[in-house]
Parts: C-alpha cells; structure tokens; sequence
C-alpha cells in the first residue's frame, strides 16, 4: 500500500449470496487502513465469514457530507480506505459520490474493485437486446420527475432498468402499465442471488398479477427491465400512419385515438404515442 498518499478503493461487495465476493475484494478489505462501510452491522457480517479484521466506520447517505473532509485527511496522510455499500457497488443508487469528488480533487488515486451489481445481473438473464441499456434507479416520487422517465422509457430504443422496493412496487407496476404499450415484454427480479431469488418474465398487461399471485408477493426489493418499446421499421413512420393518428388525435381522446389507430395500423400504442411526439 502507498506510503506517501493513501488510497481510495471502491469495492463492490455481493448483493446477496455472500460467496460471490471476488478474491481480490477480500484481500483489498484485509490490507487497507480505515473501511467506510454504509451500515457497519450489515458489513460486519460479510466481515466475520471472511475473518477481515479492518477497523470499520460509518459512512450514509445522512453523514457523507460530513465525514468526507475526515476520510480525506486520512487519505491524505498516507491512510488506505476502502468504501463499501451493504451490497453490490458503491455510488450506483448508494452513497459515494462526495468521497470520490473530494478525493479527485486533491489528485488521490481512486482504484475500482470490480464485482456484483444487480442492474448487470438483472439485464444479463433479460433475453432482451443488451447492446444498450438506460438505468434510472429507484423510480422518482415527484410527479414531474415520473413524468419525464415515463416518455424517456416510452421513446426508448434499448431496454431499461428501475429499482423499486415491495412496498411501492404494484404502484409502479400501475403507473408503467397505464403509460406504456401493454405488450411491452418486462423482467422482474425478485432478491437477486438471495435465498427466495425469484424472475418474473412477462408483458406489461400480466406481470403484476404473476407477482401477487407467487408464493413471496410483493415482499422483498426488485430490479425491474423493461424491454425496449420501439424497434424494426418503427423508427420510420408512413405517410398513411401519420395521416391516419392525425385525424384520429383531432376527432377523439388521446387514449382512444391511440388504441384505434393501434387495431388499424398494428402497431405498438407507444410507437402511435412516439410518432405524434416527433411532429
């Protein structure tokens, strides 16, 4: 380890099943100085199977501002840190972003040591065409922020990625299905690598059913894919189908305009919905 200038070691750490934990991760946390750890009780039990002895210290979202100017100066005076979250790796949706700013700016090497993520896992078993991805996190509160997901999902040309919690999850599943093309193809996984790891492959118009009705329900946390809404000849309207929405959406309800003109053209409602958006 350096002498000089420590270290900042960004570890991923599991989601889940703690065997997935990478040899290098283990030998990192057993070498450095000082962990920052989000919740110390959830890392000390990945701590106490792997027998890693490093002083663990809190570091979350409610105490990153404040504890960053302390971490930096132990960087700074030759200290090694690692910074872990309680599963998967830091900053993605989890605390981190303050430490890595700060550490850049005073010139302190921020090394990544690479593992589990469950936005990877999740798009990995999605079948979907992964040449591309959108992730969002966790789905927004404020009406004007879901507003704005919702077209960037509904214009999508790559599948696209949200967390959500049990708590909020058949809300969400309501709001996506009221928005978007019913036949839009989803997976959901249930506790990724955990012991009731369940996935759900289904269409928009079925899935929440499909959850409520399995054997855990809506317990648990999920990571949701939502397959890409628009694909083929989509991405170049005729002539007659930009006639055909026009007079529609001028004579009826967007809704029902949408659903007509989707049984006369055969086409996806958000590719209808997408056109319009585009004049």
């Amino acid at each position: 380890m350096a002498t000089d200038q420590g270290s900042l070691y960004i570890v991923s750490t599991p989601i889940g099943n703690l065997d997935d934990i990478t040899y290098r991760a283990v030998d990192i946390l057993n070498k450095v100085d000082i962990c920052a750890s989000e919740d110390t009780r959830v890392s000390r039990i990945l701590f106490n199977k792997y027998n890693i002895k490093t002083k663990l210290i809190s570091y979350h979202k409610f105490s990153e501002k404040s504890k960053t100017n302390s971490l930096i100066n132990h960087l700074l005076s030759g200290k090694d840190l690692a910074l872990i979250s309680d599963a998967g790796t830091p900053l993605i949706s989890d605390p981190g972003q303050y430490l890595v700013e700060a550490a850049i700016e005073n010139e302190i090497k921020v090394i990544p040591v690479p593992g589990p993520t469950s936005v990877i896992s999740a798009l990995s078993v999605s079948g979907f065409n992964l040449e591309k991805f959108t992730f969002y996190g966790f789905f927004p509160r404020k009406e004007k922020d879901k507003k704005r997901v919702l077209k960037e999902i509904s214009l999508s040309d790559s599948p696209s990625v949200i967390f959500e919690t049990g708590r909020r999850l058949e809300k969400l599943l309501d709001t996506l299905l009221s928005e978007l093309d019913e036949r839009c193809n989803i997976l959901i996984a249930r506790e990724m690598t955990k012991l009731h790891e369940t996935l759900y492959r289904s269409n928009l118009a079925n899935i929440k059913e499909l959850i409520i009705d399995s054997e855990y329900g809506l317990k648990g946390e999920f990571v949701l894919v939502v397959d890409s809404l628009v694909g083929g000849d989509d991405n170049n309207p005729s002539y007659d189908e930009k006639r055909i929405m026009d007079i529609l959406m001028k004579k009826l309800d967007k809704k029902v305009a949408l659903e007509i003109g989707s049984e006369i053209l055969q086409k996806k409602r958000n590719y209808l919905y997408q056109l319009k958006l585009k004049d």
